[in-house]
């Protein structure tokens, strides 16, 4: 009975200490106005967490992808809010768990075509950062790589065992993203669908419309694929059908073009892997892309595009198509404004590049000025709206080759890898394809790596594929990693 009085007494004085640091904490951070110390009272519980099973905190950071806010640190830092913090503890983390177990450690996970381009990735990366104009915007990009892949892949690879992890993963993301759907879809109903008001819709949930699609269209193929690991007709079955044709309408009632651009390229992408073209499929689109790129720039032909009096922003879905294909929507006129300057900075240092981040820091010295348009002050301070042109920008031409290098060799190495599969495995390899593909697509139109609702599922499905290649047996094989619960922790 002592020793029990002994353990409540210790465990109350822990308590009080708690309470003292976190009520100095938060008064400390709203005396000096700064925000960071409003964070201590809750990192200090999610580190403990971390450290019993961190596998369960994996879990809980997924589910809070969808729900995430973004968060004004000070004026010139932005985080997402639960999400980043919790990135970069996992980036402590793994560090901590990698040392203690670094003999279990099977580094072969990396003996592949696509981790060996993301490494190299990430190696240049950290050139390009320290040749950088602008060297403490890129070492801020550089952390927030770094933890990106952490979380997301490394984490993954430790996490992930088998499909019932995978069940897990789903319905830890599906659950709140299908919430914040029905959500926006119900407040857009009420005001009948507006085209202008889909935006203010979303939020605190989404930055805008853009964000919004993306992790839908994203996330449809998983969506679709889940539906395979029930009987048919039954609720779980009949429950994702459903939603399938919910998500489709949240991306409908979007209003992204892009995402409407997705949802067709992932239906031929379908039959490319299936049939095994993804290949010729690749050589396809670096011709065109390299015809797009010389029709636009020769003979300086993009000045045919300037904006006139014509170029409008539209305040209906309807005219915004016919105004994309007239050339007058001024959306898409300030995206080529700003693709022009990039190929111009190209020039200008086509080896190491301006430095991650360093693009709109830099990018108004080339812009074309017959080429502005009315919103061309860029207040978001957003970047290329296009993460192929921005990587050439700020890592230079041999960073973009090595970007491009590792999506291709997802493509063509992870259609071989889904041949491979069977059965329920071999569905999971095409969801991961697709969900990629339409990832890809959104790449071509904004910068969406580096934003928590698209971003993370680079990473997942980069982890998803390897780990389907290796029958699961991921950073720890399976019959270490459950020695004494070795992946739920530290």
């Amino acid at each position: 009975m002592n020793k029990q009085v002994n353990i409540a007494s210790h465990e109350f004085k822990l308590f009080y200490l708690y309470a003292f640091l976190s009520l100095s904490s938060l008064l400390s951070g709203f005396y000096f106005e700064q925000k960071v110390l409003l964070a201590l009272p809750f990192a200090m519980p999610l580190s403990v967490w971390a450290i019993q099973n961190f596998k369960s905190l994996y879990f809980f950071l997924l589910a809070w992808i969808p729900l995430s806010i973004e968060f004004d640190v000070t004026d010139s830092l932005a985080t997402d809010l639960p999400t980043e913090p919790l990135m970069a503890g996992f980036l402590l983390i793994a560090l901590f768990y990698g040392l203690r177990n670094a003999r279990r450690i099977d580094f072969s996970f990396f003996f592949n075509p696509v981790m060996f381009f993301l490494t190299l990735h990430l190696v240049w990366l950290t050139v390009a950062t320290i040749f950088s104009t602008v060297p403490l915007f890129s070492m801020k990009f550089m952390l927030a790589k770094w933890w990106y892949v952490t979380a997301f892949l490394v984490v993954t690879a430790l996490v992930i065992k088998n499909v019932e992890d995978v069940k897990r993963m789903f319905w830890a993301i599906f659950i709140p993203l299908t919430f914040t759907v029905l959500v926006a879809l119900v407040r857009h109903a009420m005001v009948g669908f507006d085209f202008d008001l889909i935006n203010p819709v979303l939020r605190p949930f989404y930055r805008n419309h853009v964000n919004y699609a993306a992790i839908l269209v994203v996330f449809l193929p998983f969506v679709v694929y889940a539906r395979t690991w029930y009987p048919k007709y039954s609720a779980k079955y009949n429950l994702l059908i459903l939603s399938v044709l919910v998500y489709i309408a949240g991306i409908y009632f979007s209003y992204t073009r892009a995402c409407y651009l997705a949802l067709v390229v992932m239906l031929v992408s379908y039959f490319i892997f299936r049939f095994q073209l993804a290949k010729f499929a690749v050589i396809a689109a670096l011709i065109a892309a390299v015809f797009i790129g010389k029709f636009i720039t020769d003979e300086n032909h993009y000045i045919t595009y300037t904006p006139s009096t014509n170029t409008v922003s539209q305040h209906e879905f309807g005219d915004l198509i016919d105004a994309t294909f007239k050339a007058e929507d001024v959306s898409s006129m300030e995206r080529i404004y700003r693709w022009i300057a990039a190929i111009h900075m190209i020039g200008e240092k086509p080896f190491v590049g301006f430095g991650p981040n360093g693009f709109v820091e830099n990018y108004e010295n080339y812009t074309v000025f017959i080429f502005e348009t009315w919103i061309s002050d860029n207040q978001e301070r957003s970047g290329v709206h296009n993460y192929f042109l921005m990587t050439a920008v700020e890592q230079g031409l041999i960073g973009l080759t090595i970007f491009l290098s590792l999506i291709i060799s997802f493509f063509i190495w992870g259609e071989k890898v889904f041949h491979r599969q069977t059965g329920n495995t071999k569905m999971l390899a095409m969801a991961v394809l697709l969900s990629m593909m339409a990832l890809f697509v959104n790449l071509l139109f904004s910068d969406m790596i580096e934003v928590d609702k698209t971003g993370s599922f680079f990473f997942i499905n980069m982890a998803l594929l390897v780990l389907l290649h290796r029958n699961f047996n991921g950073l720890i094989p399976a019959e270490i990693g459950s020695k004494n619960k070795s992946t739920n922790s530290i």
